[in-house]
């Protein structure tokens, strides 16, 4: 792998919380009728990610919010608490969307639970989906080539960084 530096830094911790809060923003209008999301972090960068959205959603609405982490572990599914969304709002929150198939498995179990609706989140989107997922709220965009690799990397202080590779 690619040394990181700056000079392949995509999104810097200011832009990456100039896209929570728009995720969020476009995550409350879409569910400005509910009284309650239930967020699904894919492991410490989703829950991450998803924290930060609470926050912000705590700012600017009355909105109940409820935060399960999500592990994958030998392509099983694991959360780290019991959980009930039938008819609920379910929001699966990661970093970067190489191949859509960790959501996708994620997506595959929770439909058991038979959730309202079930939208995804990621910072980062390269477009390069090999399973059926489609992305509801993206913070960028990005179409590389397969060979690149993007990063997110959280520093001691929980500043996030996007890089490119």
């Amino acid at each position: 792998m690619k040394k990181l530096s700056i000079q392949n830094l995509i999104l810097d911790n200011s832009d990456i919380e100039n896209k929570i809060q728009r995720i969020g923003l476009q995550i409350l209008e879409d569910n400005i009728e509910k009284s309650k999301i239930i967020f699904f972090g894919i492991s410490d960068n989703g829950k991450l990610i998803a924290k930060k959205l609470i926050v912000h959603l705590n700012k600017i609405s009355k909105l109940e919010v409820e935060l399960i982490k999500v592990t994958i572990e030998n392509n099983s599914v694991l959360y780290d608490k019991k959980f009930s969304i039938k008819n609920e709002s379910v929001i699966i929150v990661g970093d970067v969307s190489h191949s859509g198939k960790t959501i996708q498995l994620v997506i595959s179990n929770l439909i058991q639970y038979n959730p309202l609706k079930i939208k995804t989140s990621v910072i980062v989107n390269r477009d390069h989906a090999l399973f059926p997922v489609k992305i509801d709220y993206a913070g960028l965009s990005l179409s590389t080539s397969v060979n690149e690799h993007v990063d997110m990397i959280i520093d001691k202080k929980k500043n996030l960084r996007v890089y490119l590779s």
